[in-house]
């Protein structure tokens, strides 16, 4: 039961908007810096190296049956890496949305939790309340993420799904390492160094068009 849970939770139609998010990868298509399956997945690849997945799967693995103190001190750890105001908003929005809907699913489990705010914390805290063992917690929120972006990039790109989905099987290893170094991190490893990608993602705004919000 636990199981099913983690993958509803982590499920691209679970109600929580991270659909609306692009995390600086349509800014990239825009400017034609991603046009290929081959660019689709150095961007997949570099932020599970040292982008996304150097801040929030340990974030996660970390939250994972973490005590009240612990949770926010990690919100606030996301708060200070998260220097661009559109992903940090983006993901607390989701924190939220996740939060809400999963009191609407399970009030008696999730009514009573700690207060959190990021989506890693959040994820985290539901999946431990839910039975799933931190591993796989870990794991089904690094493959949420991953085939998000994969999804959204058929929307930027001339990209069907199948190729959208070859791409994030190409980050299968990469996706693996981020989980593995997740589940051994303490808060100290959490970094960021993707300034490229900070700058794509600031300038989404000024867009002319836009499809996501970040």
């Amino acid at each position: 039961m636990s199981l099913l849970r983690l993958l509803q939770l982590s499920d691209s139609a679970f109600p929580t908007g991270a659909y609306a998010f692009s995390d600086g990868l349509e800014t990239l298509t825009t400017r034609g810096e991603v046009r290929t399956p081959a660019d689709l997945t150095a961007f997949l690849a570099g932020q599970l190296k040292h982008g996304w997945g150097a801040q929030d799967a340990p974030a996660c693995a970390l939250a994972w049956g973490a005590d009240p103190a612990m949770l926010a001190e990690l919100d606030e750890l996301l708060d200070d890496l998260k220097l661009v105001p559109g992903p940090r908003a983006a993901s607390t929005r989701v924190g939220a949305n996740l939060r809400r809907a999963a009191t609407h699913l399970w009030p008696d489990v999730v009514g009573a939790l700690p207060a959190t705010r990021h989506h890693a914390t959040t994820f985290a805290l539901l999946g431990h309340a839910l039975g799933a063992p931190r591993a796989d917690t870990v794991t089904a929120f690094v493959s949420g993420w991953l085939l998000g972006r994969a999804t959204s990039a058929t929307r930027l790109m001339k990209l069907g799904g199948l190729d959208a989905q070859r791409c994030a099987a190409h980050c299968e290893a990469t996706a693996q390492a981020c989980i593995h170094a997740a589940l051994h991190a303490t808060p100290d490893d959490l970094f960021t160094f993707i300034p490229h990608l900070d700058v794509a993602a600031s300038e989404q705004p000024g867009l002319d068009a836009r499809l996501f919000q970040t």
